[in-house]
């Protein structure tokens, strides 16, 4: 008689790669799933917001639509430029723990208001202290569970960033869904409850959100050797990471502005008969994050092992600009053409791989650069660098 042959189910969870994915998952400390479960509650509230709020500031509060996006554009930038102080709070008065936990309860109230009629005033300020305290506050505790120089720091802010953007994802339909009528309580009800689970979970789990001193498996990669770096040296690099956060801004914010309207003016949309709306090419970013980001994190102990982080950066600074490149020689040889959606699929393509990077591994050599008594001043002036890049 011979053997069953297996199914393919387990042909695919025996498959190379995705054994490399799943170890590269579970050998991280306890604390940071708890963090990643408090990242997505928060990055899917936020998205239902981002996703809702022109609407209703045009529909409930009578707001035109110019006016909408400039009162967007200026909570966006309040949000992230808050954060600076909210850093020197974290640094000198409440801690990363305390921080994270009182971010998330003032969130939760701030989505809670929104339900209210009228009370817009209310939520905005509570919304407003909360990011500033929970964007900083949820890299000091990433700071918390790695030492500086555990190679699994990089893995880590791959992973968040991959939660991020399946929480934006989640959000964004949610949105969709919930907020087909003019009365928006359902959508901001569903944002302060999964606020409210996040918030539970991190009261409940806190003890977790700390380093533990524990012998690696013989699976973990060696640590990194030390930064030997003078101050000065560090304040350099510091300056280089903030700048380099900066100028991928000036990128990728584009994708909701010249690259959204290439895709409307420029692009031949039709697929298949169906034109697909030029909007969801805003989406496509968060589409190619998710399918890259775990390839990368697949890959990056060979790239660590042949190459340093700081010219991965580089070279994802390199990629945004040839994300912008690419386009070229559609603009000039056919300027009054429409092009294969292939163009602007690569220019999205590159842009995502500078993404990939720049965020999450300059954030982990940001952690690794800055001193433990200004960790989160450091990251209030990487995210106030982001905002400028934005609004540049």
């Amino acid at each position: 008689m011979s053997a069953q042959r297996p199914s393919l189910f387990a042909l695919f969870c025996r498959h190379r790669w995705l054994a490399t994915l799943r170890s590269r998952i579970e050998r991280h400390p306890r604390g940071f799933y708890l963090l990643c479960l408090a990242v997505l509650c928060e990055r899917w509230a936020a998205a239902i917001l981002s996703s809702s709020l022109v609407f209703m500031l045009c529909q409930n509060y009578g707001h035109s639509r110019g006016e909408a996006l400039r009162l967007c554009g200026l909570y966006n930038a309040a949000s992230y430029f808050l954060t600076l102080p909210g850093g020197f709070a974290i640094d000198r008065i409440l801690g990363a723990r305390r921080s994270l936990s009182a971010g998330m309860v003032l969130l939760t109230c701030g989505y809670a208001a929104l339900t209210i009629p009228s009370a817009l005033w209310l939520s905005a300020p509570l919304l407003l202290l909360g990011h500033a305290l929970f964007k900083p506050s949820s890299q000091v505790v990433m700071a918390l569970l790695y030492e500086r120089h555990d190679r699994r720091l990089d893995g880590a802010q791959i992973a968040v960033y991959l939660v991020i953007n399946v929480a934006v994802t989640a959000g964004s339909v949610c949105a969709g869904l919930l907020s087909g009528s003019l009365d928006f309580r359902a959508a901001f009800t569903l944002a302060a409850a999964v606020l409210l689970v996040g918030t539970l979970a991190v009261f409940l789990g806190k003890s977790v959100l700390r380093l533990r001193h524990k012998q690696l498996s013989p699976s973990v990669s060696a640590p990194m050797p030390p930064l030997t770096l003078s101050s000065r040296q560090r304040v350099q690099r510091i300056a280089a990471l903030t700048l380099a956060m900066l100028l991928f801004a000036v990128g990728f914010g584009q994708v909701e502005g010249s690259l959204l309207l290439w895709a409307r003016d420029r692009t031949d949309r039709l697929l298949l008969g169906f034109e697909i709306p030029a909007a969801w090419f805003v989406g496509l970013p968060a589409l190619l994050v998710l399918l890259f980001a775990p390839a990368q994190l697949v890959l990056l102990p060979r790239l660590q092992q042949t190459t340093t982080t700081p010219r991965l950066i580089a070279w994802g600074l390199v990629a945004v600009a040839l994300a912008f490149a690419v386009l070229l020689p559609p603009a000039l040889l056919l300027p009054a053409q429409r092009v294969s959606m292939l163009w602007l699929l690569a220019s999205m393509t590159l842009l995502v791989t500078g993404e990939l990077l720049i965020s999450p591994l300059g954030l982990s050599l940001l952690l690794r650069l800055a001193p433990p008594r200004f960790v989160g001043v450091v990251l209030g002036v990487w995210y106030v660098a982001g905002a400028l890049g934005c609004w540049l």
